[in-house]
């Protein structure tokens, strides 16, 4: 299997709102900075992988709208309806079996243009549990409550991370800033779904992500500034109502896999960026990817992970971004001493159904 680098990162701005632009031109900030961060024009791209959703972008194949953008034309493109780290393995597995050496991973989402009850009660099943009219709040409540009362999670626990991950949102430039707020202000937030609070959620976002990744002759022959993608995987459980609160399972064998492809042990990353709608949840996922919930905002999630303001689709593939930026010693304010691996973590589906865990390396 061939080595594959990120070369390439860029992302627009997230913010609640980003009615300023469409949603092609959303994702023209972000591949714009990821070429030219990799020093390379769009024409010399072989392939794409793109990740996004028809509802939200209130249209059918929607990636057929950001096709110009993406310079897809007459070249190889596929489609990932999901968070886009699956689009990161998807373009990775491409490259490292020798089919291309040089793609664009890309992810726009702009859940301000939708309601996004109607967009997750989508995910039911149609015959019964549709027409019971829940969304993805009243899935996560019912978790939560399994969560805390078996004491996989902490309520005032998860709700600091929320305090920690809003602080450091104000130290990352490509999110809008947020209202600070202590562990007592999420506590007392309007209710979501009993036992979560609305602040547990994480803030709804517009936003667009793009990595260059390449091959390990391209890499050479580039000069470029590689971050090596050692390990990936990913790994889908069952249907949230057959499935136990607690079972980790599924988070568990991505990690193993990921793990065990780049040879570590599950205690060597430099950096851990999670990615959780819920706070409850990031405590959870914190755990068995090995985080240290005391350090908040430094080695893990020093971006602040989504609950900073990254938006659905586009999640996973920024705790991607921000590895990249830690290994290369240009996350600015947020800079994680002697980082040289790390891991980013996305998830998807009712309940947190799939996970996937990509390690990084300085060297290959």
């Amino acid at each position: 299997m061939a080595q594959v680098a990120v070369i390439g990162v860029g992302q627009s701005v997230h913010a609640p709102e980003r009615n300023d632009v469409a949603h092609a031109e959303l994702l023209q900030e972000a591949i714009d900075e990821a070429l030219d961060d990799a020093g390379i024009e769009l024409a010399d791209i072989d392939n794409a992988v793109t990740a996004s959703l028809d509802f939200y972008d209130g249209r059918t194949i929607a990636n057929m709208a950001v096709a110009e953008v993406v310079g897809s034309y007459l070249k190889a493109e596929s489609r990932v309806c999901s968070d886009a780290i699956h689009a990161l393995t998807y373009g990775w597995s491409r490259i490292a079996d020798g089919q291309f050496r040089l793609g664009l991973i890309t992810a726009h989402c702009k859940e301000s243009e939708g309601n996004l009850h109607d967009i997750e009660n989508a995910a039911f099943d149609p015959f019964i549990e549709r027409r019971l009219d829940a969304d993805d709040d009243v899935v996560a409540g019912l978790y939560a409550r399994t969560a805390f009362a078996h004491g996989a999670a902490d309520r005032e626990n998860a709700a600091a991370l929320v305090a920690a991950a809003r602080a450091s949102a104000s130290r990352n430039p490509k999110v809008a800033p947020l209202e600070m707020v202590d562990t007592a202000a999420v506590l007392e937030s309007p209710v979501l779904a009993t036992p979560l609070r609305t602040l547990d959620r994480a803030p709804r976002s517009d936003g667009s992500c793009v990595l260059v990744i390449a091959s390990a002759d391209t890499v050479a022959a580039l000069d470029a500034d590689p971050v090596w993608i050692t390990g990936a995987a990913i790994s889908t459980g069952r249907y949230w109502s057959d499935r136990h609160p607690l079972d980790m399972a599924t988070l568990e064998s991505a990690r193993d896999e990921a793990l065990a492809m780049a040879g570590w042990s599950s205690n060597v990353a430099d950096v851990i960026e999670v990615s959780a709608k819920y706070s409850f949840q990031l405590q959870q996922f914190a755990a068995v990817l090995g985080a240290d919930e005391s350090d908040a905002g430094g080695a893990f999630n020093p971006s602040g992970g989504r609950h900073a303001g990254n938006p659905t689709v586009v999640a996973g593939l920024s705790r991607v971004a921000e590895c990249v930026e830690q290994i290369r010693g240009r996350a600015g304010d947020r800079q994680v001493s002697r980082a040289e691996k790390a891991i980013a973590h996305g998830v998807t589906g009712l309940g947190a159904q799939a996970h996937a865990v990509v390690t990084m390396e300085t060297a290959a």
